[in-house]
């Protein structure tokens, strides 16, 4: 029980901080949008690498909510066949989703590094950095969601959702109007990068 307590304080952490991270990029991102439509109203210049900031941004914003949506069991899931099987019935399901899972975050964490590698061989236009730090979310986002599927197999994690999902306790749904939900998971509702959606 100790070392499930201290995972779950390490875990917040860790997962608050990414959340602190979209926040400020959003910021970030929204208000050199904004100067840059402000500069090409009014003095008709134009931030050379404004577009591409913003771009990695959105990229960042859309990986780490995807990583903290994965902590939250907060993507889509359709249970209108499921949800009638037996509570031994949907403990394997969710054991099958959570395998399936972390073979998808592996093979994400993997195919991220090489796009990294082959990223550093190459330089973006304006901002001259290397395109790997485009593609840098992609295994970050990858070892998250595989540290927390692995924790979720194993016993030492788990999710609101997934209890409600098996009939161990009842969540509020949608969760991005749940007062539990992140910031980051309210977020990745909102732009679509995935939230859970139950056919009762």
């Amino acid at each position: 029980m100790k070392a499930k307590e201290t995972i779950a304080r390490i875990e917040s952490i860790i997962y608050t901080g990414f959340e602190w991270i979209c926040r400020v990029i959003l910021v970030f991102i929204t208000l050199l949008i904004a100067v840059q439509v402000f500069l090409r109203a009014a003095f008709q210049y134009s931030i050379p690498w404004s577009e591409e900031v913003s771009l990695m941004g959105f990229i960042y914003i859309t990986f780490f909510s995807m990583a903290i949506a994965v902590r939250h069991d907060q993507h889509l899931r359709v249970e209108l066949f499921v949800s009638k099987f037996p509570r031994a019935g949907k403990k394997a399901i969710d054991l099958i989703d959570n395998i399936v899972m972390l073979a998808i975050s592996i093979m994400m964490f993997y195919t991220g590094i090489k796009l990294v590698q082959y990223g550093m061989s190459s330089i973006m236009p304006s901002t001259r950095w290397p395109t790997a730090v485009i593609y840098l979310p992609t295994p970050i986002c990858g070892i998250m969601a595989s540290v927390q599927q692995l924790l979720r197999i194993v016993g030492l994690s788990e999710s609101e959702a997934s209890k409600n999902f098996i009939g161990e306790v009842e969540v509020k749904w949608p969760p991005c109007r749940s007062a539990h939900s992140s910031f980051s998971v309210r977020l990745c509702c909102l732009s679509s990068c995935g939230f859970r959606f139950a056919i009762r």
